[in-house]
């Protein structure tokens, strides 16, 4: 049978939050908040099924952005202690399907809030066993210019009751075409029941009673094996890391010995251009006898003779070989190139990710073990690098593990500062 819950809440500036996180957080999207700076990315969220504005006829068009209707909303407000949204939070039948929950809310959002020129943001999440949705409802009267003045009958106790009982209307009138017994939103005095009323535990409480299980079926652990393994899987990472680090070198090397035959060859090359025209102008000049101009070509002669011996010279300080060697040389460069240990690098570089990522993995799945902190003292040969967890690690990481780890590394998220003072991983929420 469907459940009757819905509950209100106030967003205010004194606790804290902010309309434009909230908006992204139930939105799972991704909003920067003008007034602070903060990017609010909730891109990863999973269970949202749906999400929707709704305006009154005579609002801005452009608040149909969930961006620029929530940041509009904190730029009216001045105070430390502002309230900025108010916010209705229901569970939704079970009964019903994803299209029947949407025009519900619609609805209901219509009736309630849009009628009373309310701007309402909501959302739907499906998850497991407890489909529920959020609506964000603006304090202030909307107009064509913006936002105005706030409302404070909005704040009138009797308006909470009538929405609580609307609500249940609204869902009893499928419940009814279904044949399902319907809601109710009075107490279970005021409705004559002598049932005693449950306590609503929160998903935090489930999550901890699981825990609880699941930790209890690893207390055969064994630390000191896993810790041993974790140091094999760091030697085996720097033994691959150096590998690739020496193969790196090699393609260093290579490529100056080939920038070095290039180099040696133009210039060898020049050097003989310049020794051929020096060998014929000696020609010239001793064809030449004893004419007028003889004197002539020998200062070109000997300009020339001082270039190239300049240049020679220059030649066997560089690359400390005469140009008569320069052959040899070259082909003892050639064949130091092609004896180079040329490996696969890229094999090398998997391989290196894959001790990597798994002795993350471990790490993660240590901090869900009750011996957790005494493997980390039988780590005393593991890198630095390695203990640091990253969000895409995360992601990459949590891949592998079955749900019931993953649970439990979910649950370890909402102790952000704890985890992040570990330096396992940095998370936002």
């Amino acid at each position: 049978m469907a459940i009757y819950h819905c509950s209100v809440k106030i967003i205010g500036r004194s606790s804290g939050r902010s309309s434009v996180a909230a908006s992204a957080y139930r939105a799972g999207q991704k909003i920067t908040d003008e007034r602070t700076g903060t990017t609010h990315d909730y891109t990863r969220k999973t269970g949202v099924a749906h999400s929707e504005i709704i305006l009154p006829s005579h609002a801005p068009n452009e608040y149909n952005d969930r961006a620029t209707l929530w940041n509009a909303v904190e730029k009216k407000e001045c105070r430390n202690d502002s309230q900025t949204a108010r916010e209705i939070e229901f569970a939704l039948p079970l009964e019903f399907t994803l299209e029947e929950n949407i025009q519900t809310v619609r609805n209901y959002i219509n009736e309630n809030f849009i009628d009373k020129g309310m701007c309402a943001d909501f959302s739907i999440h499906e998850n497991p066993n407890n489909p529920h949705a959020h609506i964000l409802l603006t304090t202030r009267e909307i107009s064509l210019d913006g936002f105005g003045k706030k409302n404070r009958d909005w704040n009138n106790i009797k308006l909470l009751e009538q929405w609580r009982e609307n609500w249940a209307k609204e869902c009893n009138l499928v419940l009814a075409e279904k044949g399902i017994q319907k809601i109710d939103h009075r107490s279970l005095e005021a409705q004559g029941l002598e049932r005693t009323p449950t306590i609503h535990v929160g998903i935090s409480k489930v999550r901890k009673a699981r825990n609880k299980k699941i930790i209890k079926s690893n207390e055969k652990y064994e630390p000191l094996a896993i810790a041993e393994y974790m140091n094999e899987l760091n030697e085996g990472y720097n033994i691959s890391k150096n590998y690739v680090n020496e193969l790196n070198q090699n393609e260093r090397e290579s490529s100056r010995a080939k920038d070095k035959i290039k180099a040696i060859s133009r210039r060898s090359n020049d050097l003989r251009i310049q020794y051929r025209e020096l060998e014929q102008a000696k020609t010239e000049r001793d064809r030449m006898g004893i004419f007028k101009n003889k004197k002539e070509i020998n200062t070109k002669v000997e300009n020339m003779e001082r270039a190239y011996k300049h240049s020679h010279d220059y030649f066997e300080r560089t690359y400390k070989i005469s140009p008569n060697e320069v052959d040899s040389e070259i082909r003892r460069m050639k064949d130091t190139i092609k004896n180079t240990k040329n490996a696969d690098k890229d094999f090398y570089i998997e391989k290196m990710n894959m001790f990597e990522k798994e002795y993350k993995r471990q790490r993660l799945l240590a901090e869900i073990r009750q011996d957790g902190k005494e493997i980390f003292a039988d780590l005393d040969r593991a890198d630095v690098k390695l203990n640091k967890i990253t969000n895409d690690d995360y992601r990459e990481i949590t891949q592998d593990l079955r749900p019931s780890q993953i649970a439990l590394l979910e649950n370890e998220r909402y102790n952000h500062t704890q985890i992040k003072a570990k330096g396992f991983y940095d998370l936002e929420r």
